[in-house]
């Protein structure tokens, strides 16, 4: 017997959704990089750990934008933080190409990053409650 659930608020398109949580990702990436490089340049953090730095930042982007998607979206939570995360790295690759003159390195660590805060947030996400039974009612025998 399968229950019907209802949403409360108002549930985005799936297009919309993930076109919000791809601006979230893509906007928070630009300002956690202008935050990396004013970190470097003030000499808090060392140029050899860039590295560290942009994967931090890989994983805070695309959990925050595919937590955005599934929230607005309100259904099939993990398979909408998937195509978020998706999403988010076909615009890194696609900025790649159009501005750096498609030099892809280290496109399989991206793509771990990006889809690991992805899942992650699909596996930490609201979660509805199950319709219950209610109480049980104990047969006692004396």
């Amino acid at each position: 017997m399968t229950y019907a659930r209802k949403t409360k608020g108002k549930a985005f398109s799936v297009p919309a959704g993930l076109g919000l949580g791809a601006a979230i990702s893509v906007g928070l990436t630009i300002v956690l990089a202008w935050v990396l490089a004013k970190l470097i340049l003030s000499e808090t953090i060392l140029e050899g750990h860039i590295g560290y730095g942009v994967m931090i930042l890989l994983l805070i982007s695309s959990f925050c934008g595919a937590f955005t998607a599934q929230s607005k979206i309100k259904r099939q939570r993990l398979a909408m933080c998937i195509l978020s995360g998706i999403l988010y790295l076909v615009i890194l690759l696609a900025i790649t190409a159009l501005f750096f003159g498609g030099q892809y390195d280290a496109v399989g660590v991206t793509t771990l990053l990006v889809l690991g805060g992805s899942v992650t947030a699909g596996l930490i996400g609201k979660r509805e409650k199950k319709a219950g039974k209610g109480r049980r009612a104990h047969l006692h025998i004396c």
